[in-house]
């Protein structure tokens, strides 16, 4: 049986080696779209290219988040390069579980035939006060997850969906979507494996995904219904922290409980399971992570602003702003 992870990973510098070694421990290759990456990702997945480990790496220089577009795009390539028989649609903060090779082709082989994908569900796992501070390996130091939440699943390939291209990959992997509709296509569940879910990793990190996520989101342009669809928690993380400014002053542990919902990491009796998710290779390239919020957002935004070259062509220098009224007009010539 053949293996492959399909990914589109951002600003994830903190976690993408750890990420990447787990996965490429149980799966045959990695198809990566590097999406707009300011923080490091881009030259640690270069590295670990370099050592020959199988990735597939496609530069995404386009600062919008066009994530089902883009990853329904590389599983059709991906199968046209290795073939392989189920392709795992990952982020970078998702880990295969358990890990181990035997277990995974055993729950794939049980699929009933000609469906299209399966369901994976995710585990959440979060910081807590306990967490061993000195730890850089994000892994290694976060192993509490939530005891119970509502099911979140994500998808993994069978070549079914590469023939049939009615399907298209929904926004953050978490279902099929005919091209044009909106109804997701039912499928069958892995109740053998699940994907433990790192969102959360440092204050840092989490400003990185709040802000530069969000924009990204908003700059793919989608229509208002499908974009409240897609960023719903962006936006809402989004307002508080920027418009807001609920999160001013607030220390590394504070700003990390916020974004769960939880006003502190203390954990409490029954909330949280420890089960940590095993980490054995030590990261090679954390010299290379550039984890500043500043400078990821003022390179996001010059990516941005240069993307979109020439939008004042064709503005004439005797004609006012569109958003200028008659009254407006009536001033200015008062005052002349």
């Amino acid at each position: 049986m053949k293996l492959a992870g399909i990914s589109m990973i951002g600003n994830d510098a903190d976690v993408v080696e750890a990420f990447v070694r787990h996965t490429l421990g149980l799966l045959d290759h990695l198809f990566v779209v590097v999406h707009c990456a300011q923080d490091g990702t881009r030259e640690i997945l270069a590295a670990l290219q370099a050592e020959g480990l199988p990735i597939t790496l496609v530069l995404d220089n386009e600062p919008a988040f066009l994530q089902g577009e883009r990853l329904t795009w590389l599983a059709r390539e991906a199968w046209a390069a290795i073939q392989p028989d189920f392709a795992f649609l990952l982020d970078a903060d998702e880990f295969i579980v358990p890990p181990q090779r035997p277990v995974i082709e055993a729950a794939l082989g049980a699929l009933p035939p000609m469906v299209l994908a399966a369901g994976i569900r995710l585990l959440t796992f979060v910081p807590t006060s306990d967490d061993p501070a000195g730890e850089l390996h994000p892994i290694r130091r976060i192993q509490h997850r939530v005891r119970e939440e509502p099911p979140v699943f994500k998808m993994v390939l069978t070549p079914g969906f590469v023939v049939d291209r009615r399907w298209a990959i929904d926004h953050g992997n978490h279902g099929l979507l005919p091209i044009g509709g909106q109804q997701q296509l039912n499928v069958p569940g892995l109740r053998q494996l699940a994907l433990a879910h790192y969102p959360v990793r440092s204050a840092a990190q989490v400003t990185n995904k709040t802000i530069v996520g969000y924009l990204a989101h908003l700059a793919a342009g989608r229509p208002g219904v499908e974009e409240r669809r897609i960023a719903t928690h962006w936006r809402r993380c989004y307002e508080e922290m920027v418009v807001q400014g609920a999160t001013r002053g607030m220390t590394e542990e504070q700003l990390v409980g916020w974004f769960h919902g939880r006003p502190d990491l203390r954990p409490r009796a029954g909330e949280l399971v420890h089960d940590p998710t095993p980490a054995p290779h030590a990261l090679r390239y954390a010299h290379l992570i550039r984890n500043d919020p500043y400078s990821t957002l003022a390179r996001f935004t010059e990516a941005l602003i240069r993307s979109r070259p020439g939008q004042l062509d064709g503005v004439r220098f005797d004609h006012p702003p569109e958003t200028s009224g008659s009254d407006a007009h009536a001033t200015i010539r008062q005052r002349q």
